[in-house]
């Protein structure tokens, strides 16, 4: 299976390392008494582990929107 990147590969790859190092996926943890949720899973041959916390944040609009950073 022969593979061929082209120019559209490398847009897609950047808008997604974009995305991925932008906020709000990227933030400094708080250190304020907000908990810490550990998420793992593992395998035989590997085991991951994320550490998030979840940011409750209201928009102008009025709407409250939960995330886990």
């Amino acid at each position: 299976l022969a593979m061929h990147w082209g120019n559209e590969h490398t847009q897609s790859f950047l808008a997604l390392k974009t995305a991925l190092l932008s906020e709000p996926v990227l933030k400094s943890p708080k250190f304020d008494g907000t908990p810490f949720i550990i998420t793992s899973d593992g395998s035989k041959d590997r085991f991951r582990a994320v550490l998030m916390q979840r940011v409750t944040t209201t928009l102008p609009s009025g709407k409250t929107v939960v995330c886990s950073h």
